[in-house]
């Protein structure tokens, strides 16, 4: 039986480019020392938001209810 090779040949740009997204991934889900590279976005505001949902039209709103 024969067996067929193929080979990828890459320019050496697109090798750095694709090294530095492969660090990029694993260090982005490596957690470091526990809290992980990127830390959890918080948001703090004295001030209570309120939220209606209506229809596509504008009208029909819930009100908050």
């Amino acid at each position: 039986m024969k067996t067929v090779k193929y080979e990828i040949k890459f320019e050496r740009s697109v090798k750095v480019i694709l090294a530095v997204l492969a660090v990029g991934v694993l260090l982005h889900a490596l957690p470091i020392a526990g809290k992980g590279l990127f830390s959890k976005a918080e948001a703090y505001s004295d001030e209570v938001y309120r939220v209606t949902l209506c229809n596509q039209y504008g009208y029909k709103c819930n009100n908050g209810q």
